[in-house]
């Protein structure tokens, strides 16, 4: 190796070593205990949190997140967004619609401390600490809460009848970074940017719920409550026919809740929030995937309605192929459990939490089969690797439709998803696949001109922009990137991004760093001329060399 090589080596490698040692994230562990009143629609609980200041700097205040306050007035931004979205239940709604956080009486270290609401956001509150958390610290926070559960109408924290989905419902410390405070109020349009570390949970409600939550179940009897269910359940179903257009359905009516309670506890390390769903009509499948690297075994959950059964009888399958293809193009599925449940929300067809995602209505088993892979993979683009999901929301949905559009094009080499949604064949557009899906929605928008670029704050997004350019736009440029580089290549990049960031915050220019490290590719034309722009490349999928950038 010649002198003047050596030497630019050795100043990689040093500047490599400085970056990495200059990158430090915060640390919070949280242990809750809360009760459900189902009759009130409420929760109670308690809570303690560890922060942890891994950053250089000294702090005087915390932001924390009460996002359930978000559901409490028509002066909320939740509020506004949902009203310019034609959405008026929090405007001009009754207050049986609202929900709220209250009861809130923060403690550090024992010791009360000065708390008030942001000056615009009441889903956000700044603790003002009685003397300064240095660098290498930790404290102990603490507070009783209450929480009047929101109409599932609204959003994501909801019930719906007796039918419950805890989703952003506890105190949450806002993430600090190298950027500062990344405070945020709820909205549904713009999703969230969260601390890692441990949750120690435990919930007490009604005996015959069942619970599908963040984390493994410690608790002996509700893991023998859950596997009975698994069997009746497969009993139930072993002659359905899912393919079949009539599905055979059950009643969706509540049973009366149990006059006894039980308490179950839930444990997780390296996530960065906790959800929970409890209904007590859900029918319970139980499975089991072996992922592809490791070998590992990770237990699988299904929990739906009745009037779901049908629909929901290979939801297991789906769950497990989820997982293993994100685990073999990305890394290994590091918890040991993944979990999929049937809700009603309103903030899309399905929504993930660490461990957990909630699923909506689907018409067909190859829609459902879609979104529970979607979400699920969300375990990995989001859950794994803890993007900015506001301002960076297609390091999150992009990156994971990416996965989605590969999953489909993968097991269903010959699909015609998109012919087959067009008016049941008319038109004669034949032979259009899930990945023309994406194609055709984005290049109808970048059409007429109304496209925004992949690299646009979530909530500056118009609806439209929102589900096409971040998600399908963003998966199209990155399939691409998947063609250009070759499979190898591509999964090689994949995964060392994944090794590099997994449970950390990764930025643009993180990734971007990353993948070019790994392919040895300047892609400027992708970080810049594609995610920035509203340029387009035209996609040919043969002989592929260099990328050829339409501006419009």
């Amino acid at each position: 190796m010649k002198l003047k090589t050596l030497l630019l080596f050795i100043a990689f490698c040093v500047s490599s070593v400085l970056i990495a040692q200059d990158y430090w994230q915060q640390e919070v562990n949280y242990k809750i205990d809360v009760e459900l009143d189902d009759v009130k629609h409420t929760l109670s609980g308690n809570e303690q949190f560890e922060y942890i200041n891994n950053s250089p700097h000294q702090l005087n205040e915390i932001y924390i997140h009460l996002w359930p306050n978000a559901y409490s007035s028509k002066k909320t931004a939740l509020a506004k967004q949902t009203y310019q979205m034609d959405d008026n239940d929090l405007t001009l709604g009754p207050d049986s619609l609202k929900g709220f956080i209250s009861q809130l009486d923060f403690k550090v270290n024992g010791i009360p401390v000065k708390w008030d609401y942001e000056a615009f956001h009441r889903d956000i509150c700044i603790l003002t600490l009685n003397q300064p958390l240095m660098p290498g610290q930790g404290i102990s926070v603490t507070t009783p809460f209450f929480v009047q559960i929101p109409s599932g109408s609204i959003s994501r924290l909801g019930h719906v009848g007796q039918s419950y989905q805890i989703t952003q419902w506890y105190p949450k410390p806002a993430v600090y970074d190298k950027d500062g405070w990344h405070q945020m109020p709820y909205l549904t349009q713009g999703e969230f940017y969260s601390e890692y570390g441990s949750f120690d949970v435990s919930i007490t409600l009604p005996a015959n719920y069942v619970v599908g939550a963040t984390g493994d179940l410690q608790t002996a009897s509700e893991v023998q409550f859950l596997s009975d269910l698994a069997k009746k359940t497969a009993e139930e179903l072993k002659d359905i026919q899912p393919g079949k257009k009539n599905y055979p359905k059950g009643s969706n009516s509540f049973p009366t809740s149990s006059s006894t309670k039980k308490t179950i506890r839930y444990t997780q390390k390296n996530v960065h929030d906790f959800a929970w769903f409890a209904d007590k009509r859900y029918m319970v499948l139980k499975g089991e995937v072996e992922l592809p690297h490791s070998k590992r075994k990770v237990t699988s959950w299904a929990m739906f309605t009745p009037r779901n059964k049908g629909l929901w009888s290979k939801s297991i399958e789906y769950i497990n192929d989820a997982t293993f293809y994100y685990s073999k193009w990305n890394g290994d599925y590091p918890y040991n459990q993944v979990t999929a449940v049937d809700g009603t929300i309103s903030a899309g067809g399905g929504m993930e939490y660490p461990n957990v995602t909630v699923i909506g209505n689907s018409s067909s088993p190859m829609e459902l089969e879609v979104v529970i892979v979607h979400e699920v993979g969300h375990n990995w683009f989001y859950g794994q690797l803890g993007s900015n999901e506001r301002v960076h929301g297609w390091m999150d949905e992009g990156m994971n439709t990416l996965n989605e559009i590969r999953y489909v094009q993968t097991k269903y080499p010959n699909n015609t998803a998109l012919s087959d949604m067009v008016l049941n064949g008319r038109f004669h557009l034949n032979d259009l696949d899930h990945h023309d899906m994406a194609d055709i929605s984005y290049r109808a928008i970048a059409g007429i001109g109304e496209d925004q670029p992949i690299e646009t704050h979530s909530a500056r997004f118009t609806s439209a922009n929102y589900g096409i350019i971040m998600y399908q736009k963003t998966g199209l440029v990155f399939y691409y990137l998947k063609d250009y580089l070759g499979e190898e290549l591509f999964d090689k990049c994949m995964m060392n991004y994944y090794r590099e960031w997994e449970f950390k915050h990764p930025q643009p220019e993180d990734m971007r760093a990353s993948l070019e490290s790994s392919s040895g590719k300047d892609l400027k034309w992708l970080f810049e001329d594609l995610i920035q722009t509203t340029n387009h490349v035209a996609v040919s999928y043969t002989h592929l060399t260099l990328p050829t950038i339409y501006s419009v």
